[in-house]
Formats: structure tokens, sequence, C-alpha cells
């Protein structure tokens, strides 16, 4: 009893500010570089990409004109055909189910404190994940489902408009309207991809629920908004970054190239960002208290 008081005092005095510059400094000095399990949690986390995908993918089955979706949205945007979508969706989704347990093996591999030691090699992340895998697709899939509703409400009533008056009826405010919606969109899944790591540093260190542990990366959000918002951010134009570079690749070389390029990119970078949320979660108030060695 006074171990577990002693340790639920430490927690609760425990700075409640993070500095998100060391904790990257950090991160660049524990991480492994390159990693192939860095690949895989960089996968892990295009679960709001993909919502979006999908939302896109419905409105414009609805409206079925690929023009009215472009001018409501962005000259330059590819909409996705309902056939071309859902073969994309059926090849990917394999891959997620890998992705999903590679990525939390590899956060389980980062967590400090977790007597896990030596490197994280891609078979030792796929071990290491094996009791967490169902949890963690659970989380994917929740940001993926939260994703593809908020997008279809902040950017589906403007389509309809466009749909329902013309795609030129709107004149300027078509563009003010569009880049509102899509700020906005962008936004919310950027917090979505905080919420996603937040959410499985909670699960690998307590084996939490997916409700469990989504609601209490929420609550740390909530707890510290400057600190989730910079690494959100970060976390965003890091990940838009390598996902328009990889487009940029497969669009110049081909489809093959590009990914390709995803995987140089995820390797180099991927088990950064994944050691720097496990960093982080403990100083933004997790209970490092509870953490729960993996079992290899």
């Amino acid at each position: 009893m006074a171990a577990a008081s002693e340790a639920t005092s430490a927690v609760l005095t425990a700075p409640r500010t993070a500095d998100t510059t060391r904790v990257f400094r950090e991160a660049v000095r524990e991480a492994p570089i390159p990693s192939l399990a860095g690949v895989a949690f960089e996968a892990m986390g295009l679960a709001w990409v993909f919502g979006a995908l999908a939302a896109l993918t419905i409105l414009g089955a609805i409206v079925d004109d690929k023009a009215v979706m472009s001018n409501a949205l962005a000259r330059r945007l590819e909409i996705p055909s309902g056939a071309g979508a859902l073969v994309f969706f059926a090849l990917a989704a394999p891959l997620i189910l890998v992705a999903t347990r590679i990525g939390a093996g590899l956060a389980r591999i980062a967590a400090p404190g977790a007597a896990q030691g030596g490197r994280a090699t891609l078979r030792r992340a796929w071990r290491a994940g094996r009791s967490v895998q169902v949890s963690a697709f659970g989380i994917w899939l929740q940001v993926f489902g939260m994703m593809t509703s908020a997008t279809m409400v902040l950017l589906g009533p403007l389509v309809i408009l466009s749909y329902v008056v013309g795609p030129d009826a709107l004149g300027p405010f078509s563009g003010i309207l569009s880049g509102l919606a899509l700020t906005l969109t962008f936004v919310y899944g950027a917090e979505l991809g905080a919420l996603q790591e937040l959410a499985m540093a909670s699960l690998v260190r307590h084996r939490r629920g997916v409700g469990s542990a989504v609601l209490h990366a929420w609550r740390l959000m909530k707890a510290q908004p400057g600190t989730s918002r910079r690494k959100a951010a970060g976390d965003f134009a890091a990940r838009f970054a390598i996902v328009a570079a990889s487009l940029a690749v497969g669009g110049s070389a081909g489809p093959l190239w590009g990914l390709a390029q995803f995987v140089v990119l995820g390797a180099l970078f991927g088990a950064i960002r994944c050691h720097a949320w496990a960093l982080l979660y403990p100083r933004m108030g997790g209970l490092e208290s509870q953490v729960v060695a993996g079992d290899e």
C-alpha cells in the first residue's frame, strides 16, 4: 500500500508541462534509425487520411460529378472513383492489419520503463505487438470512423450546395468556403492524429480497452491543449511532407517508386516520431506507474 501510495503521489506531483523540442531531441538520440518498424508506425498513423479518403469517395458517389467535387473543394484535388476506392481499400486492409500490429509493438518497445531493451527490429516489434494487435486495430478503426464522419459533416454541405446550385453559382465565395472547410478538416485530422498516438501510448502501457485508451488520450489533450496542439501540428507537418513527397515521386516515376519513397522516409522518421510520443506521454500526465513490460 505504501509503495502504491508513493507511486500515485509521484504521478500527481509530476510536471504537467512538456517541452516538445526537448522530447524530439531525446527521441532522435534513442530511436533506431533507420527502422522498418518505423514504416509500419507511419502507415498506422494514416488512419485519419484513410477516413478523409473514404468520405470523399462517398461524397463523390452521392453527387456523381467530379467537376462539382473539384470546384467545390479544390481544383487539383483528385477525387477517387467508387470502384477504384473499393479496390484500394481491399488491397490496403491486410497491410493496415500488419502495420497496426508492428506499430503497436514499436510503441511498446519505445515505452520508457517497459523493460524491453535492445534494438527495435521489425521481427521484435511484430512479436511485441501480438497481445495488443486487436485493440490497436480497434483504435485505428475508431479514428478512421471519426474522420470519415467529420469530413462528411465539414465538406458534405458545401459539395451538395455546389451540386444543387451549380459549380459556378457561388462565385468567389466558393474559394473562401472551400478553403475554410478544408482548413477545419485538416485541423481536425491533425488533432485525431495526436489522439491516436496518445491512445496507443496508453494502450501499450496499461492494457486498456479501445474506448478507455481513446478517452484517456482525450483527457490528456484537454489537460494540456498547448502541448498537444504543438505536437499535433508537428506531426501533421511531418506526415503531410512524407505523403506529399511519396505522391510526387509516384506521380512522376510510377507507383512503385512512390511506395519506395514512403518506405525510405518512414524508415528514417517513423521510429523517431514513435519514440517522441512515447516520451511525451508520461510528461503530459500519463500514468507511468502502471507500465506493463512487453512479453516476447
